[in-house]
């Protein structure tokens, strides 16, 4: 139970981190669409937690992969997103394509692991069905 947790959790962050990059955050959203002032903090549980993490990615001196915890974190969720990713080549998120064309190069131990947490992601967002805490969050 609490392995499937872990896995509904990162579901969760794949779809904040689409909801920032794509939709755009009203807390945060991508630097291509203009927020209006009137607009309140998000509902979006998982975007509290991620927001935090993406502003200190963006401002971090020690960004490159294995740099600092929060950034280790942050450049795993976003290769796990390209991993997901059906369009990465019109995908918002940032690096996504990059990341993509990346995985070409993995050895095959990290591929396999990539794979099963990919294929327990999805399974665990099967499992939520069409309520996700996502559609619950932005209503």
């Amino acid at each position: 139970m609490e392995e499937r947790k872990v896995y509904l959790q990162l579901h969760e962050a794949m779809e904040a981190l689409l909801h920032i990059c794509r939709d755009g955050c009203r807390t945060i959203g991508p630097r291509d669409k203009k927020l209006k002032g009137s607009q309140v903090a998000c509902n979006f549980l998982a975007c509290k937690g991620l927001e935090a993490l993406v502003r200190h990615f963006s401002n971090c001196k020690a960004r490159v992969p294995g740099g600092c915890v929060h950034c280790k974190r942050m450049w795993q969720l976003l290769e796990l997103h390209s991993r997901m990713c059906n369009e990465p080549d019109i995908c918002k998120v940032p690096l996504c394509r990059h990341l993509k064309e990346k995985m070409q190069q993995n050895s095959k131990k990290d591929e396999a692991k990539w794979k099963l947490l990919v294929s327990k992601v999805i399974t665990a967002k099967k499992a939520l069905g069409p309520f996700s805490a996502r559609h619950a969050g932005l209503s």
